[in-house]
């Protein structure tokens, strides 16, 4: 009988606690006394010290989950919450427990819907039944699934994950090209591509104006080397 009397002490002392603190410390003196049940093979100690440990895990969640809704002016009851001023973060860290750890935890203790959270406690208890009637250590898996399936089975399966969208790639910046060279190539296209009966074009020329034709098309010639040479550079570099 003195270990079911060691067991029920331990569930009124969890059932008492009023701070996340005091919760950490029984879970943690809980899972040294597995690891010592375990090393002296002794199933029925691992079997309630491990269910202790659970249930510890289980007060810690229970006293975040009120710690959030006092943290967003939801009534709560006030011994059960720490010194006024004290956040649910700075409760935490006093503790010695992420916030991860502590959303595990209260998810083991049902969520925060009141209906989900009945369903948790009879899930859990009647997991811890089932593992001692088989003499089985129960788990922190075997645990948290029994709840899970027992708040899904009350609220419905979570609606599934949506996939972020990753964000379109922004287009490649372009430098602009500007008037100048859309006039310079535009010219020199329509050199190209014009019909090249030059003696009938030339023979239709003002001969006021040959002198200037001359001159300007002299130019050109001497222009469109020194243009080639800077589109030849520009693809080696690009190369």
């Amino acid at each position: 009988m003195p270990a079911l009397v060691r067991y029920e002490q331990a569930r009124t002392a969890l059932a008492e606690c009023a701070r996340i603190d005091e919760a950490s410390e029984i879970r943690d003196k809980a899972s040294a006394l597995a690891a010592y049940a375990r090393q002296r093979d002794d199933r029925d100690l691992e079997v309630w010290v491990r269910e202790i440990h659970l249930r510890a895990c289980v007060r810690i969640g229970e006293l975040s989950r009120e710690l959030e809704r006092a943290d967003h002016g939801g009534s709560g009851g006030g011994s059960k919450f720490p010194a006024v001023g004290t956040s649910k973060a700075q409760a935490l860290a006093d503790a010695g427990i992420s916030t991860s750890t502590a959303h595990r935890y209260e998810e083991l203790a049902g969520g925060r819907e009141e209906q989900a959270q009945a369903a948790g406690r009879a899930a859990m208890e009647a997991y811890f039944a089932q593992s001692r009637a088989d003499g089985a250590p129960p788990t922190m898996t075997g645990l948290r699934g029994a709840v899970r399936d027992a708040v899904h089975a009350t609220l419905g399966p979570p609606p599934p994950r949506t996939k972020r969208t990753s964000p379109p790639p922004e287009p490649p910046k372009v430098t602009p090209i500007g008037a100048d060279w859309a006039d310079w190539t535009a010219a020199v296209l329509t050199v190209a591509t014009l019909p090249t009966d030059f003696a009938s074009l030339a023979g239709r020329s003002p001969r006021a104006l040959l002198a200037d034709l001359r001159g300007e098309a002299r130019e050109a010639l001497q222009r469109l080397p020194l243009w080639i040479n800077a589109l030849e550079n520009e693809h080696d570099h690009t190369a």
